[in-house]
């Protein structure tokens, strides 16, 4: 900007080459360099003349943001380009001091001084009635901000006995924390200037401690460094400190590992009953003995966003990130890399908190100990909303290589989950607990139990609208339900999942779940159970379509051990034996297994909008079901090609969404996953 403003006035004057002989000189000054709405500014000159006594020209101007000129005349500021004293004799070895010649009470009309920008004042000597220069032209650059104070850090230049301004800038950031404060009317930024701010360099000291109103802001997280270089419990501290910003640095160096709270929480930025934004930056190889290698947050509501939290450790509750109540938003983050050595929540943890987790991407987190859970985001209380992640890549000893959820009601949804591991729930695992699992894609996931989803005591999660593929697990590749679990899982395509045991598409060991108006396709398991397998369990299982599974026994279903389900209006065909030890009513089975209202025809399959289990106009499946559409709750719902909204009494299998919701993200999914079947 500096040089631009350069151009502009040598543009606007057209300034001819300079004198090669001594002359006199003159230099402009301001007694700032930043100002807001409501300061004074202040504006000398002073001149000299080390040669022979002359006529000169003299011109003041000042240039605005957008490039526009105006001078000072004999009758004040006006907008052209006119000399201020024409012709005045400058006598030989002539000297002014310093002196003030204005003073603008900002904002000002005349010149116009007050829009938030980059204006300069610039002098210039010229030979009488020309443009041509007596010797060199003095630009002074200063800033307007339209609110707050600014002060400046220069790490290499500065000094803490200056005033902090940008052209007299203070060392340490320390320092400077120290010497200013903020209110909601004027609040403080300080300008980190380019360098790394630790004790080797600068003499910086941590933690930085943070208060109200007073934001950091740097040059960018690849050329400013706050490195604590291991020697302080935390970076940056924030206690009670609220409406206050922390961008473009990166964060490093810290390491919690104090005796007690809060001395071994928060590595990189320990935050209690605070608010900050934490924004564009980067928070990398932080450590703490407890929680938050790179970030805590306890009782408090902060905005993270556009950061990348990466290599943070903790010893027991979240590497990356540690939420303890509030509700904060974390937001199109990079969470990578960060690990837990003995607890849980690798990328994010969050106890007895709401947070809103959006948009980022969460990779390669891990948890190690030998009962650790969540290696991606680990939630226990609260309400978090979870939605449009990217989870990949993370992994836990036990439950939820991508999510763990327990005691909570957490939101789960447009996340992309895919190549997370586990013990139980590859992707996502759910413990006491009734999480709504909705329009995501759950695929590549591997665990011993419940590839994608694992639903462990007493879960009750709504899983709908989901495109839930090619996980692997010894039990349950796709979902797997265990003891007292009633999960609603419904509208969602289960296709190409596999276990080494029991239960390729899903599992259920003494549970109840609701399993209605499903693809489930091409799932394989080794023993029993390649689509649906069910061991002491009453699941409701109607209105899927039950596609070309296998296993050794119960291709389609299997039902060891007592379990009792319920099928009815469902498509089973191609499975090879498609029911093992159960029975099924309303129901069209390539096989010849009896059951009130069933048929053994052909379903006649054709491919329309979004997939291929559409039903042709002349398959027996239609209006052959046990109930009525309405009942079945899939009266806004079709099985034709046609989009023609089923009516009367239900068709068999499964339903498609009409086509008004073919833009809709999960069903354009489907159509995606589908196509490729």
């Amino acid at each position: 900007m500096r040089t631009a403003f350069v151009c502009v006035i040598l543009a606007a004057f057209t300034l001819l080459p300079l004198a090669a002989t001594a002359a006199p000189t003159i230099t402009i000054y301001t007694d700032a360099d930043t100002y807001q709405s409501g300061d004074t500014i202040e504006v000398s000159l002073s001149a000299e003349n080390d040669g022979e006594g002359m006529a000169v020209d003299l011109y003041v101007g000042i240039i605005l943001p957008d490039g526009d000129i105006w001078s000072t005349q004999y009758d004040g500021w006006r907008h052209l380009i006119e000399p201020w004293v024409p012709d005045i004799y400058v006598p030989a070895w002539f000297e002014m001091g310093t002196t003030p010649f204005w003073t603008f009470n900002l904002p000002c009309e005349v010149p116009p001084v007050g829009d938030a920008g980059d204006y300069a004042f610039a002098a210039l000597l010229t030979y009488p009635g020309t443009f041509t220069y007596v010797s060199t032209a003095s630009l002074t650059p200063f800033t307007v901000n339209a609110t707050g104070s600014h002060y400046y850090v220069n790490g290499s230049t500065g000094d803490d006995s200056s005033k902090g301004s940008f052209g007299s800038p203070w060392k340490t950031i320390a320092h400077a924390l120290a010497s200013v404060e903020g209110s909601e009317d004027n609040p403080v930024t300080i300008h980190i200037v380019h360098g790394t701010y630790a004790t080797s360099t600068n003499g910086e000291t941590f933690p930085l401690n943070m208060s109200s109103h007073v934001s950091l802001t740097g040059d960018g997280p690849s050329t400013t460094t706050l490195d604590a270089e291991g020697s302080a419990y935390h970076v940056i501290y924030c206690d009670g400190a609220n409406n206050l910003t922390i961008e473009n640095v990166t964060i490093t160096g810290g390491n919690a590992n104090g005796s007690s709270y809060p001395d071994w929480s928060g590595g990189g930025i320990f935050c209690y009953k605070s608010s900050p934004t934490i924004a564009n930056s980067t928070i990398s190889n932080n450590t703490t003995d407890t929680g938050g290698g790179g970030i805590y947050c306890s009782d408090s509501s902060p905005i993270i966003s556009n950061n990348t939290i990466s290599g943070n450790s903790a010893d027991y509750t979240g590497g990356g990130i540690c939420c303890w109540g509030g509700s904060p938003m974390i937001e199109n983050n990079t969470v990578s890399g960060n690990t837990v050595s003995a607890g849980d929540g690798g990328g994010i943890y969050c106890y007895g908190s709401s947070p809103t987790i959006k948009n980022n991407t969460i990779t390669g987190n891990r948890t190690s100990g030998s009962y650790t859970y969540g290696g991606g985001i680990y939630c226990e209380g609260g309400s978090p909303t979870i939605k449009n992640n990217t989870i990949t890549g993370n992994s836990a000893n036990l439950w939820g290589g991508g999510i763990y959820c327990s005691n909570s009601s957490p939101t789960i949804e447009n996340n992309i989950i895919t190549d997370n591991s586990a013990y139980c729930g590859g992707g996502i695992c759910c413990e006491n607990d009734s999480p709504t699992i909705s329009n995501n894609t759950i695929t590549g996931n591997s665990a011993d139990r419940g590839g994608g989803i694992a639903c462990y005591w007493y879960s009750s999660p709504m899983i709908e609208n989901n495109t839930i593929t090619d996980n692997s697990a010894y039990r349950g590749g796709g979902i797997f339900c265990y003891e007292n679990s009633s999960p609603m899982i419904e509208n969602n395509t289960i296709t190409g999942n596999s276990a080494n045991w029991f239960g390729g598409g899903i599992y259920c060991y003494k549970c109840s779940p609701s399993i209605s108006n499903n693809t489930i396709t091409g799932n394989t398991a080794d023993d029993d159970g390649g689509g649906i397998y069910c061991y002491k369990s009453s699941p409701r299982i109607e209105n899927n379509t039950i596609i070309s599974n296998s296993a050794s026994w119960g291709g389609g279903i299997c039902c060891e051990h007592y379990s009792a389900p319920v099928i009815f209006d469902c498509i089973i065909w191609g499975n090879g034996d498609d029911l093992y030890d159960c029975s099924a009513t309303y129901c069209c089975i390539e096989g010849e297994d009896a059951g009130e209202g069933n048929i053994h025809d052909d379903p006649m399959f054709v491919t329309g909008p979004l997939g291929k289990y559409y039903l042709h106009p002349d398959s027996l499946c239609i209006d052959a079901g046990r109930i009525s559409v309405s009942a079945a709750g899939l009266s806004d719902r079709t099985t034709q090609a046609d989009g023609t909204p089923d009516t009367g009494i239900v068709d068999m299998g499964y339903h498609y969404p009409p086509l008004t919701q073919l833009a809709v993200g999960s069903w354009q999914l489907a159509l995606t996953q589908e196509a490729v079947l």
